[in-house]
């Protein structure tokens, strides 16, 4: 059985070790010390290399978890609202000496309980998102060394799979603000709604832990629009049961819910006043919504009938309207 442990690094000194022995790796030449037969395990994965370890811990907590870690478990790195990357396990191996030069001391303890990684990943998966994946309530932080313990091999198949789906997220929400930042409303519509099954509150706290790194005004900017659209895209989308206004088409998304796209009337690139309103969004297939883009289809509301039309190749269509002018 293999298995996945959380690992927080939360202060700056270990946030430095991260970036030191983690995400740039670590030179063989510091490993001297280590057993002969973790060193043959270090020689084997040549630059591909990774260290981390923990301290003993009041009453040795940390040592019983440690001693439960083997070689193929995986290890997830946690800090700042954000599970930033994932790595497999080599060998653990205890060594005071090692630590003290990798990584100094501190209270009169080292993080002398070592393991080598391999395989190291970026996730970038926020806090709550990765808290649903794996089974634990939206209060949990990890505060400490920790194994997971749900069953994700027989939920996932493998802990590897959790770990791919766990970066799968990661990936849309970096499409999300990419999107968002450079006011994409078609881009920003497709990465939301692979996010859909998030509440709204998991959603704008990851978008806010996940964009941390940008400058205040800019992280702040964001997450105001995204909120804005959020919450009006959802409750259209609901209104018309995700079925495009214009055919009525719609397809049911492998992960449940049926899936449509909300769509600007008046482009939201123009940087007007209120474009991004309920009078100004529609719901519509892929298809309509690139159509709607490049200018081969046209939405026009007639306010005396309250009604909504499509225009295509010259044709004016009366298309479905449930909140437009209502």
């Amino acid at each position: 059985m293999t298995d996945l442990f959380l690992v927080p690094a939360t202060d700056s000194r270990a946030r430095g070790n991260f970036e030191r022995t983690v995400r740039q790796r670590v030179p063989l030449s510091d490993l001297d010390g280590l057993s002969p037969a973790a060193l043959k395990v270090a020689r084997s994965r040549r630059n591909d290399l990774a260290a981390w370890g923990t301290k003993p811990g009041k009453k040795d907590i940390n040592v019983s978890t440690w001693l439960a870690m083997d070689y193929g478990d995986w290890v997830l790195f946690y800090f700042d609202g954000l599970f930033p990357v994932c790595a497999r396990v080599l060998v653990r191996e205890h060594s005071p000496t090692v630590a003290d030069r990798l990584w100094g001391e501190e209270n009169g303890q080292t993080w002398e309980y070592m393991y080598l990684l391999d395989g190291v990943r970026q996730v970038d998966v926020p806090r709550l998102a990765a808290l649903r994946k794996l089974g634990y309530r939206s209060g949990f932080y990890p505060r400490g060394f920790t194994r997971v313990d749900r069953d994700l091999e027989g939920r996932y198949g493998s802990v590897g799979q959790v770990l791919e789906e766990l970066a799968g997220v990661g990936h849309d929400f970096h499409s999300v603000i990419d999107a968002v930042s450079v006011d994409d409303e078609v881009a920003t519509a497709l990465a939301v709604d692979h996010l859909d099954q998030m509440s709204e509150k998991a959603l704008l706290e990851s978008l806010s832990s996940f964009i941390a790194s940008k400058p205040p005004a800019v992280r702040r900017e964001i997450v105001k629009r995204f909120k804005r659209n959020l919450k009006l895209v959802r409750r259209l989308k609901r209104l018309y049961e995700g079925r495009c206004q214009v055919c009525d088409f719609t397809f049911e998304k492998g992960k449940g819910g049926r899936y449509c796209e909300a769509a600007h009337i008046r482009p939201i690139s123009l940087r007007e006043a209120d474009l991004d309103i309920r009078d100004n969004l529609v719901i519509l297939c892929p298809n309509h919504h690139k159509m709607l883009d490049h200018g081969a289809m046209r939405i026009e509301f007639d306010p005396s009938k309250k009604k909504l039309f499509a225009v295509i190749e010259g044709r004016r269509l009366a298309i479905q309207n449930k909140h437009i002018g209502l």
